[in-house]
């Protein structure tokens, strides 16, 4: 025996000790993907301050430029040009120019008076057409005054140029313009040319504001536009705005390239620590599995008492033993939110021990054919009385079908031996209801012989055959609602009084009892409770007893009453005050502390209409009032009445005024007109 602990010590210390290692190799791994990472962020922080670095130079110098260019147009011997003389001097000037600024390599003056072109280091052009930016006479009068326009795609041989054209102040009719050519060859030699050294990594180049290249590497790819690369994982784009020439500096970097090396060690990193962890993870597993089967039996029984412990809790629930509470209700999500409770009792037809284990061999027959039939899914509980309780969970909320289920699945020697007991359909937190309205079920369809075992609350053995309703139930009635306790008397001794046949007194009590589930409402449940328990412990044929809880229930009813009528007041309260909100039945009924269906039952009774009846006339009234004393526009009346949609306000007005809100601001305004005449007369 010690040695076998001895033993289970080592292995033990052996599976912490690998246990222990996991964290280290993982906490290596990611330390390692961290450097990598790290140290790619490096290199792209370093590119993106190189591409910002290189933009703000170049455009410092476009700025230049254009700073240049605008002094140069401000200049008044290039505005005028009338004579030869002034011609020739300006071609001076434009000589003079040349060095200025090194990128711009040459100008030129186009007189717009005699459609002239001045070039520096050449002389004049007569027809611009035949020169090498021929649409000069063509675009430049769409130009403004101390406007400039850039111009692109002009080249030299072996030269990239850009333009630059001003259009200059003059007296004379027709202005004349300056154009300045920059020289896009040297500005890429002195800014790109050292970036693109390695043109497997990185590719620089020039663009308009419409994507147009303006410079390229690639000579061939000047004036056209390049595919979108945002998709390409591969390639990273980054782009710097030259808002002086409204133009855009693009870096192209090929990212697998430029981390191949990197990835390709992180990558051998990576898969030799996750080796060396999976194949240790399966040592641990097989440890573990080994350390685990000590625990196997003690968790099979924990298990098995957590599954007990869950079916007496539920059956405690069923019973009412337990009270509702969310969390109890929270230990079943899965639980069907349509419950159906039946009792199912032996019928004794043997005596003694053989008809014991006659009735036990029969239910439990019963039981497995139940269970494994693909139409239920079941709990099964026992009763302290012997019975058994079964709890149905339904896919549907139709208890005709469920009826025909129960019945085509049971065979008809099996329903000959058993009395089914069946509740209503509920959820999880009123199953208890079920169980209550299957004793009921029971208790009831005892006193009525009839062909069926299976008694269910919906629908009684003697519900029918319609029995003739006794006059007595009538006035028993009356006197309910009256609260006349004489009447009361008088109806319950017509009821049951002792010359009645055993029939008559049994149809009698079910009729009565009907009559008061009916007026009780939401308060059934608790007689119902009550009225079991009565038969339980005296029996229906215990007259005394029964017209002591019958009257009993009269003094109740009268409280009810008067709770009814307290509860209509504050239902007009609440509409009254909220019924410009969206609010739902359910907040409603809360606020008020009542159920639904008792809010839905008093607010009938109290005002012959259901709650949102009531909600909609008390909004129409309110529109009718903004109709007639206001100018606002008939959608915003709707919402300030309370209806979240204009067609669903359009459909509502309508149905209670037999008229659209509109034709009823116009019959009122109709109407208002006429009676001015007459107050006129009068």
């Amino acid at each position: 025996m010690k040695r076998d602990i001895r033993s289970y010590m080592y292995r033990v210390a052996i599976v912490l000790i690998v246990v222990s290692l996991v964290p280290a190799l993982l906490s290596s791994a990611y330390n390692t993907n961290l450097f990598m990472k790290q140290t790619i962020r490096l290199v792209d922080a370093r590119n993106g301050t190189e591409l910002t670095r290189t933009g703000t130079l170049m455009e410092r110098m476009l700025q230049q430029i254009m700073d240049f260019a605008s002094k140069t147009a401000g200049d008044a011997r290039f505005a005028n040009l009338q004579t030869a003389t002034e011609q020739w001097k300006a071609w001076l000037e434009l000589n003079k120019l040349l060095y200025a600024s090194p990128y711009v390599t040459e100008y030129m003056l186009y007189n717009g008076a005699d459609r002239s072109l001045l070039i520096s280091n050449y002389g004049i052009e007569r027809n611009p057409e035949r020169s090498a930016i021929p649409w000069i006479a063509s675009q430049t009068p769409q130009i403004p005054l101390y406007q400039y326009e850039i111009k692109t795609g002009y080249s030299k041989p072996s030269k990239q140029m850009a333009s630059i054209v001003q259009k200059l102040p003059g007296l004379q009719k027709e202005p004349n313009y300056i154009i300045f050519h920059v020289d896009l060859d040297k500005m890429y030699t002195s800014f790109l040319s050292e970036l693109n050294a390695d043109a497997e990594l990185y590719n620089y180049y020039l663009t308009d504001a419409t994507g147009t290249v303006v410079y390229h590497r690639d000579k061939s790819l000047i004036g056209t536009t390049l595919p979108d690369q945002m998709g390409n994982t591969n390639i990273q784009v980054d782009r710097i705005e030259l808002q002086t020439f409204d133009w855009a500096l693009v870096r192209e970097v090929h990212t697998q390239l430029l981390y191949k090396e990197v990835s390709a060690l992180k990558n051998k990193v990576l898969a030799v620590l996750f080796t060396v962890i999976g194949v240790m993870s399966v040592f641990i597993l097989f440890g573990a599995r080994e350390l685990y089967k000590p625990f196997r039996s003690v968790v099979a029984r924990m298990t098995e008492n957590e599954e007990q412990l869950r079916r007496s809790l539920l059956g405690r629930f069923i019973r009412g033993e337990t009270p509702v509470c969310p969390d109890l209700v929270r230990r079943w999500p899965e639980m069907s939110p349509n419950l159906v409770v039946a009792i199912m009792t032996p019928k004794h037809s043997l005596e003694g021990k053989k008809a014991g284990k006659a009735a036990a061999s029969q239910i439990q027959h019963i039981q497995q054919r139940l269970t494994a039939s693909a139409a239920f899914r079941l709990e099964l509980f026992k009763e302290r009385s012997g019975d058994d309780v079964v709890l149905f969970q339904l896919e549907h909320e139709d208890m005709n079908r469920f009826m025909t289920e129960l019945l085509l699945t049971l065979e008809p020697a099996e329903l000959e031996s058993v009395i089914i007991s069946v509740g209503g359909i509920h959820s999880l937190e009123d199953v208890h209801t079920s169980y209550i309205e299957a004793l009921y079920a029971y208790n009831i369809g005892r006193i009525y012989t009839g062909d069926s075992p299976v008694y269910c609350f919906n629908k009684l053995p003697m519900d029918y055959e319609v029995p003739m309703k006794a006059a007595a139930i009538e006035e028993l009635e009356l006197a309910i609602r009256q609260q006349n306790e004489r009447s009361f008397t008088e109806a319950l001794n017509a009821l049951f009084s002792e010359q009645q046949t055993v029939v008559e007194y049994n149809l009698n009590f079910y009729q009565t009892v009907s009559l008061l589930l009916r007026m009780f409402g939401q308060h059934s449940l608790s007689f119902l409770n009550e009225l079991n328990q009565l038969i339980t412990d005296k029996g229906i044929m215990n007259v005394t007893a029964v017209k002591q809880f019958l009257f009993a229930k009269f003094y109740s009813f009268r409280d009810y009453a008067e709770e009814t009528k307290d509860y209509a007041g504050r239902i007009h309260d609440y509409i009254a005050a909220h019924y410009t909100e969206n609010f739902s039945l359910d907040e409603m009924a809360e606020h008020l502390g009542i159920s639904k269906q008792h809010l839905i039952t008093v607010c009938k009774k109290r005002y012959n209409r259901t709650p949102i009846e009531y909600l909609n006339e008390i909004r129409i009234e309110e529109a009718k009032r903004l109709l007639a004393d206001t100018r606002t526009k008939i959608a915003d009346i709707g919402t300030r009445s309370g209806f979240n949609s204009n067609s669903y306000f359009a459909k509502v007005f309508k149905q209670y005024t037999g008229i659209t809100a509109s034709e009823y601001r116009e019959l009122l305004f109709t109407r208002n007109t006429e009676k001015k005449p007459q107050l006129a007369e009068s």
